[in-house]
């Protein structure tokens, strides 16, 4: 179980534990998919989380930083970026899902 890791690796997986919604991965029977599912929403998460930061929020509000979440499909070589946070107005990143600036 987690909590017989080493306390910052339990911390790291406890967080990324977090954002997931098992429900949900519960009700995917592939367990490739199911993974892959997982990835996406501890990306999501991740990006999400980096919006809550002021400092980077500020660089986003600025047009100096764009947070951009991603997967990389090591079997394939492909990366899917799926979800972005940036300034209001910004150039569309090629379809990626986009997460409004507050």
């Amino acid at each position: 179980t987690i909590k017989k890791e080493p306390a910052d690796l339990a911390k790291a997986l406890l967080g990324i534990k977090a954002g997931l919604d098992e429900q949900r991965l519960k009700c995917i029977r592939d367990p490739r998919s199911q993974d892959r599912e997982a990835v996406a929403s501890n990306v999501e998460n991740q990006v999400e989380q980096l919006a809550k930061d002021p400092a980077l929020m500020d660089l986003v509000n600025k047009d100096q930083l764009s947070i951009v979440g991603a997967f990389y499909e090591i079997s394939s070589g492909i990366v899917d970026f799926f979800h972005h946070v940036s300034k209001p107005g910004s150039p569309d990143l090629g379809g990626i899902r986009k997460r409004p600036t507050k």
